[in-house]
């Protein structure tokens, strides 16, 4: 199986600025991965319980420790589930804003 779409994993880190006041800020790892369909079953699910997924990425089994974000086509997305099936990740995504002042 062929990656062919390029992502970025983010973890996240928190440091202090000037004021010793919470700064918010991403270290990124690029990844490849395939861009898969939401099922039905599983939006109106995630929907019933306040949920909007809205992307699934399949990627090669990665390291996901810490990881709370992903970018993919220049979108800051937030993981709401993985799911690993043998070498094989799943991502299921949606849409966030990230605001760092």
């Amino acid at each position: 199986m062929y990656f062919k779409n390029v992502g970025y994993l983010m973890k996240e880190i928190t440091t202090l600025d000037s004021k010793h006041r919470p700064k918010i800020s991403y270290i990124e790892t690029l990844f490849y991965c395939n861009e898969k369909s939401i099922g039905q079953s599983e939006f109106y699910q995630s929907a019933s319980v306040g949920f909007k997924p809205e992307i699934k990425l399949e990627a090669k089994l990665i390291d996901l420790t810490n990881i709370t974000h992903v970018k993919y086509n220049d979108i800051i997305y937030k993981i709401l589930r993985t799911y690993k099936k043998e070498d094989i990740v799943e991502l299921v995504l949606t849409s966030t804003v990230v605001e760092n002042k």
